[in-house]
């Protein structure tokens, strides 16, 4: 079975972008001619938005011929308790110990509950039991892996709560293909489960914070193949740090253009320059260099950048300086020692330029 999975949209209202994002999963959906589309929680930002948005969700998932199997995660996890109608072909799995069938798929959920990592190992040991070893079994789970390096940050903006903590031994007693998970945004992530499946984080499928950079990923699972990361062409932020060298014959401002050229469109830049700056090779002042870089970011949507470079000119034209500078040019130092010791010592010199 051709199954597509993500999770952690945050629909709401105000946001065309994750609606944009959602549209673009469904899309990859039917090109993929998928059976199913999994989404393992917080499809919704909070739980009033499913009742205002149940319509437009309805028309969206209304173009695909394949069934959507909803999990709730913590944002959303009483939007589907009153039995909302989202859809012939959608499916909410509010109840751990009733699977979602397609062919000879069962599809399990572990809906969003305020428990301990004890009672969800307890919950877990007990949907073994009811599971059907001679069949393929997929677990739809939102919450924490612990034994992962993922942390609250990546969660989007959670905080430091606990969500459904859990290890991938927990995991070990179920007669499951995979586990699809939700709640880490920040990245595409997989485990084995020893002696089981495998675990798999999507990521968000579109950037609900700055944190979530890079192109947005979902999860595509077929028979005949390995699960596999699809980029998406949805929202997302983009890190860009240039380095301004003072002995580059390079313009700063090229290689910078050179670099928005190649942004992606989905992205927004979050820009920082940093490195040291000779004013006099390019006849402006850090002001200037700073007033330039703003405008060709502001050209491209991107947010405010972050200045850390400096005017090194008062150094670069020092008479001890530029002795210093023959002299290591004339040693046999590999090049990039050479640089790493031109910075001391320029740092060194503005050191006691600013206590003279």
């Amino acid at each position: 079975m051709k199954i597509l999975h993500t999770a952690d949209l945050h629909l709401n209202e105000k946001n065309d972008r994750r609606w944009d994002a959602f549209g673009e999963l469904v899309n990859l959906a039917s090109r993929e001619q998928v059976a199913a589309l999994i989404i393992a929680g917080d499809l919704f930002d909070q739980d009033v938005a499913a009742e205002n948005m149940r319509g437009r969700l309805r028309s969206v998932l209304g173009a695909g011929a394949f069934q959507t199997i909803i999990i709730p995660g913590n944002h959303d996890c009483r939007a589907f308790r009153s039995g909302l109608f989202f859809g012939e072909n959608v499916f909410v799995i509010s109840d751990w110990r009733k699977p979602v069938c397609l062919g000879d798929t069962a599809f399990w959920g572990l809906p969003h509950a305020d428990i301990s990592a004890g009672a969800l190992a307890a919950r877990l040991r007990e949907m073994a039991l009811l599971m059907d070893s001679a069949r393929e079994n997929i677990l739809l789970f939102h919450g924490e892996l612990l034994d992962t390096f993922f942390t609250p940050l990546d969660t989007g903006q959670e905080g430091t709560r606990r969500c459904m903590p859990a290890r991938l031994s927990f995991f070990e007693p179920l007669p499951v293909s995979y586990v699809l998970a939700g709640h880490f945004h920040s990245r595409y992530a997989a485990w084995q489960i020893e002696k089981g499946g495998l675990f798999i984080y999507p990521g968000s499928p579109v950037a609900v914070t700055r944190r979530e950079t890079g192109r947005r990923k979902a999860n595509l699972i077929d028979a005949d193949q390995a699960p596999r990361e699809v980029n998406l062409d949805s929202f997302h932020y983009e890190k860009l740090t240039v380095t301004l060298d003072p002995f580059s014959q390079q313009d700063p401002l090229s290689d910078l253009d050179h670099e928005l050229d190649r942004l992606h469109p989905g992205a927004r830049i979050l820009l920082t320059v940093e490195g040291l700056f000779d004013s006099s090779a390019f006849y402006m002042s850090e002001a200037e260099m700073a007033a330039e870089i703003r405008q060709k970011t502001k050209q491209v949507g991107a947010d405010e950048p972050v200045f850390n470079f400096v005017d090194v000119r008062h150094v670069l034209e020092d008479d001890l300086f530029k002795k210093f500078r023959a002299f290591l040019t004339e040693t046999d130092l590999p090049p990039e020692l050479k640089k790493e010791v031109e910075a001391m010592v320029i740092q060194a010199f503005r050191g006691v330029a600013r206590c003279s």
